[in-house]
């Protein structure tokens, strides 16, 4: 029985600190979809802001 009580108290351990990670993870994937999006609206923003789409050309040397 002492056996079985040992192997729950590392289970729900390890569960606890899985939970954390979880937490953590998704508050640094909110601040990375902050800033994706604030990405997004500022290459928007420069996209309209342009009078010719942007061409990705060679440069002259080649």
């Amino acid at each position: 029985m002492d056996i079985l009580e040992t192997h729950f108290v590392y289970l729900q351990k390890t569960i606890d600190d899985l939970n954390l990670v979880v937490i953590e993870q998704q508050k640094e994937i909110r601040e990375m979809r902050f800033f994706m999006d604030l990405l997004a609206k500022k290459v928007a923003a420069l996209t309209l802001g342009s009078p010719e789409p942007v061409v990705d050309e060679r440069p002259p040397h080649y």
